[in-house]
């Protein structure tokens, strides 16, 4: 079910009605049931697979607490790990596999085709179908067993908390990625009741969202999909543009989802990470990741990065560990070798940002007062002026460079195969001629409108208005938002994040 269809709005509704009517426990039974029947109404079969590798991740956790330090705590860790990260491989990652071993040996038997043929003759099924979210909640399962480990959890984990945890069905298909200490003091049945202020952010988090997701996601699909579809018939400029807006489709597209997400979670009591916080308007590459989907690259860091030796290593092995890291972060999300050069790209990208910083003075912090006036005793107004115009500059070559490089790896992300890539990345480079899509001053004005939602994402401080004002501005909102889905809304689209 799509968070932008009418069945989805029935299916809120009537768990939202049901959930707050119900006492205590009650709740969270009717969030669990809700959550599976989410689910299900894309998959029973998938559904039931979803609740095994939950239920088992559980009691292997719960025998793993129940250790002392030791070899067979490390087994049984190692044991849940390689459970989840097989059953991601064998549904997510053969055909890249099959696709490798044809590439090295030309052996028709490694082909997708010929596996297929095998598959259905053998078993009944024509394909390998790829559960959905299965690349989310793999992660969280296996972020529970490493936390458990750490003895970072507690010790009694209560079944009905845990399988809530996982399944809870607004952050269940694309994130944000939760993590059990954070999330678990919040399913404490005594102390879930409906807020005020919760209310209000959710309803202007799911308004929100729905404007980035159907008005703008939504509409730019078709006018990349089209340049993306032939290549070599536009300009460079067109696929500049096409690069750039296939970005804030990403952001609007995903961050769109969140804001609908934790809106949901607001309106059921819970609060939910963010996801985005400002990413095309930092000025580093290590800040854009910082605010760009962030409950992946800190679970990255945190189970990958770090215990390889993050940054205490050597400079070259703490420069092997980032790149690692980054191609790790490609290859997670999709079976595709564009995929895997995205994240490799941005590994390097990183890695040489950290290499050069202080000679081209990125990645440091901006401090609060960057662009206030300086110490009038230290410099004439003149200069400070001319300080504060410098480093304003200064900030905006940087961000635009910095977004340059992430919008030449979404050339890789929305490429079909890297032959379309390297297709687009030539014709930028040489400065070709070619079509000028119709479609470009669209596109433009969607980049804009990208770059000021990143720009209300810095506004986290602001003094809200008196109570009363606030319910008037979101009724406003909601009549606006109700205004441009009817004039605007292109059909249901998927949310991109869903395929991985």
């Amino acid at each position: 079910m799509l968070f932008t269809t009418l069945g989805f709005l029935v299916f809120f509704a009537l768990t939202y009605l049901v959930y707050w009517s119900v006492p205590g426990r009650a709740k969270l039974y009717t969030l669990l049931i809700a959550s599976i029947g989410f689910y299900a109404v894309w998959s029973i079969p998938f559904a039931l697979h979803f609740l095994a590798m939950v239920g088992f991740t559980y009691f292997m956790v719960r025998r793993l607490l129940a250790l002392p330090d030791g070899r067979r705590r490390n087994l049984t860790l190692g044991f849940t790990v390689a459970v989840n990260l097989t059953n991601l491989f064998l549904f997510k990652y053969f055909y890249l596999l099959l696709t490798a071993l044809h590439d090295a040996t030309d052996a028709t038997v490694f082909t997708a085709k010929a596996f297929n043929l095998w598959l259905e003759n053998r078993i009944g099924y024509p394909e390998i179908t790829l559960p959905l979210a299965i690349s989310f909640y793999t992660f969280q399962l296996i972020a529970f067993a490493v936390d458990a480990h750490r003895r970072q959890t507690q010790t009694n984990i209560e079944p009905l908390k845990f399988f809530v945890f996982i399944l809870a069905f607004p952050q269940l298909v694309a994130g944000p990625i939760l993590r059990y200490p954070d999330f678990y003091p919040q399913l404490d049945a005594a102390t879930i009741r409906p807020r005020e202020d919760y209310i209000r952010k959710g309803m202007f988090l799911l308004l929100l969202g729905l404007i980035k997701k159907v008005v703008i996601a939504d509409n730019m699909i078709a006018p990349i999909n089209q340049i993306y579809a032939a290549p070599e018939e536009y300009s460079a400029w067109t696929h500049i543009v096409a690069a750039a807006a296939f970005s804030c489709r990403v952001f609007c597209d995903f961050s769109g989802y969140t804001d609908v997400a934790r809106g949901i979670g607001y309106l059921l009591g819970f609060h939910f990470p963010d996801n985005f916080q400002a990413p095309f308007l930092r000025t580093s590459l290590r800040e854009l990741w910082q605010g760009w989907h962030i409950t992946l690259t800190t679970w990255m860091r945190d189970y990958i990065y770090i215990p390889l030796g993050g940054n205490r290593r050597s400079p070259a092995r703490n420069y092997f560990n980032q790149i690692l890291t980054f191609t790790l972060v490609g290859a997670w999300h999709g079976a595709n070798y564009t995929y895997i050069m995205w994240g490799f790209i941005h590994g390097v990208a990183l890695a040489l940002e950290r290499l050069f910083s202080g000679w081209l003075g990125l990645g440091a912090k901006r401090g609060a007062d960057d662009f206030s006036p300086l110490d009038a005793q230290a410099q004439a107004p003149a200069r400070a002026f001319v300080g504060r115009v410098g480093r304003a500059a200064l900030a905006l070559v940087q961000g635009t460079a910095v977004f340059g490089v992430f919008a030449v790896g979404a050339i890789y992300f929305n490429s079909a195969n890297l032959g379309v890539a390297h297709t687009i990345i030539a014709r930028i480079f040489t400065l070709a001629a070619g079509e000028r899509s119709p479609m470009i001053d669209f596109l433009l004005g969607m980049i804009a409108l990208t770059l000021f939602f990143n720009w209300l994402q810095t506004k986290r401080d602001v003094k809200l208005p008196p109570r009363w004002l606030q319910y008037v501005l979101l009724t406003l909102f909601g009549l606006l938002t109700v205004a441009l889905l009817g004039r605007y809304a292109p059909g249901a689209q998927d949310y991109i994040y869903f395929q991985f």
